[in-house]
């Protein structure tokens, strides 16, 4: 068994600790051979939090291209899209000649940096030649990198995305009839109702709510994922000016999808907007009340050192966060787009011994695209530890298996699990995720449930993502 197939068989804690075994076996034994193998595996399976301690245990023996490379990757993953293009354009011709594998992971995660700093055209160009590289291996891109020049391409000549903000400012928002955080938004004569959704990789917007805007969209369309890998046709388009309280944005890019498919007739919902993670991100700093205001503002601290650690992490335009249900430490995608919190299959399977289960469940999954039903067993309540409190997280539901999608992780938590705490902050600049309220004393629960029966249904607000 080799290194690569030993490091693929151990878990996270694991996987951390033999790496440094192997970097200092390898100083003690005089080896001259690279000491990125434990970070090239903990990268490949995105274990992040790791990841980012490894890098700094290991920064003084990695070669100074292993070093640029690894840091370069991070960099973008705690959202310093600068910091990452800075490290890693200079790297990408060796890249190329010497390690198609690093070069293809390089050019996937430069042109993300593109995306984030609205350079939309560059984007698409760095993801069409990561694809090229790929297909040169005779391999499937790991990042998707065919679709992702695809869909950057209809934006490519858009103005970049501005914030003009009177610092910290509070928005009166509300809950709507599934829990999910709505915002009034203005533009010109328009002016409506938003979803503030942390999952949509984009701002989305209705076919009809485009033409009230006067949003010109893309001549060409391509495909998005809504709910379940369900394919939604998509085109795109930018609002020049939209009013988000004293905030004014322009230049939003948005997805624009036909009113079918962000209605729900069997929930009797329908959704005009939802407000996606770039301007999330753009404005720094977010604070959401169970009551449903929200607090707007630049981020409370400079970003930190590189020896900072964080709980807080974008793969791609996919927000995650660090929370334990009982097994540590482990890498959620965070939706405040989605009504539910939904496990994964590898949750369940390394934590077989902390949840017990006895009978599946029918859930039905809606989001953009339509509804789909899912196997899935469903417990009534779970003990999380996340953003540095604790709460009893009831009506979860755990898939039976992995979906094998790069972008699944240990599970989706939403509002149901959200809603346990007072409010609770993301922070785009120090990426850092907390929560007030909760109960301290559920930190000493038990976690070990029994499972219900019955089917259930989630619904996941717009989420036509762009992976």
């Amino acid at each position: 068994m080799d290194r690569r197939d030993l490091l693929n068989r151990l878990g996270p804690a694991s996987l951390a600790i033999l790496s440094v075994l192997i970097w200092t076996s390898s100083i003690v034994c005089g080896q001259t051979q690279d000491f990125t193998a434990g970070l090239d595996a903990l990268l490949q399976q995105k274990q992040y939090l790791e990841l980012e301690s490894a890098i700094a245990t290991s920064a003084s023996v990695l070669s100074p291209l292993s070093r640029a490379y690894f840091q370069g990757v991070m960099a973008n993953r705690v959202n310093d899209a600068q910091k990452s293009v800075r490290l890693l354009e200079p790297l990408i011709p060796t890249l190329l000649a010497t390690s198609p594998v690093r070069a293809e992971l390089a050019l996937c995660t430069l042109a993300d940096d593109y995306a984030k700093i609205f350079r939309y055209g560059d984007a698409a160009k760095l993801y069409s030649q990561a694809n090229r590289v790929a297909e040169q291996q005779a391999k499937r891109s790991e990042c998707n990198a065919g679709g992702g020049a695809s869909r950057w391409s209809l934006l490519s000549g858009s103005r970049a995305q501005t914030v003009t903000s009177v610092g910290v400012f509070t928005v009166q928002g509300r809950r709507d009839a599934l829990g999910l955080f709505r915002i009034p938004i203005v533009s010109g004569s328009y002016s409506g109702s938003w979803i503030v959704d942390s999952g949509a990789n984009l701002s989305v917007v209705s076919r009809s709510v485009a033409d009230k805007l006067g949003v010109i969209t893309s001549t060409r369309s391509s495909t998005a994922r809504g709910a379940e890998d369900l394919l939604v046709e998509i085109r795109t388009g930018t609002i020049p000016e939209m009013r988000l309280g004293p905030a004014v944005l322009h230049n939003v890019a948005v997805l624009v999808v036909e009113d079918s498919g962000l209605s729900f007739p069997q929930l009797d919902y329908r959704i005009e907007g939802c407000l996606g993670l770039p301007v999330l991100a753009g404005l720094g700093r977010v604070t959401f009340y169970r009551d449903g205001w929200i607090r707007f503002g630049p981020a409370e601290k400079v970003r930190g050192n590189e020896t900072d650690s964080h709980n807080f992490f974008l793969d791609k335009f996919t927000p995650l966060i660090a929370a334990d249900f009982g097994h540590g430490n482990q890498l959620f995608t965070l939706d405040t787009g989605a009504t539910g919190t939904l496990l994964s299959g590898e949750f369940y399977e390394e934590n077989r011994g902390i949840v017990r289960v006895d009978e599946l469940a029918s859930l039905e999954l809606s989001g953009a695209g339509g509804t789909v039903a899912v196997p899935a067993y469903e417990v009534p309540s779970l003990v999380a530890r996340v953003g540095g409190s604790c709460a009893r997280v009831k009506n979860l539901a755990i898939r039976t298996r992995a979906t094998g999608r790069s972008d699944e992780f240990y599970g989706d938590i939403g509002e149901n699990a959200l809603s346990s705490f007072s409010s609770f902050t993301l922070d785009f600049h120090a990426m850092h995720f907390s929560v007030n309220g909760g109960d301290p004393g559920d930190c000493s629960d038990s976690v070990t449930v029994a499972s219900s029966n019955g089917g259930g249904e989630q619904t996941d607000s717009a989420d036509a993502t762009e992976h």
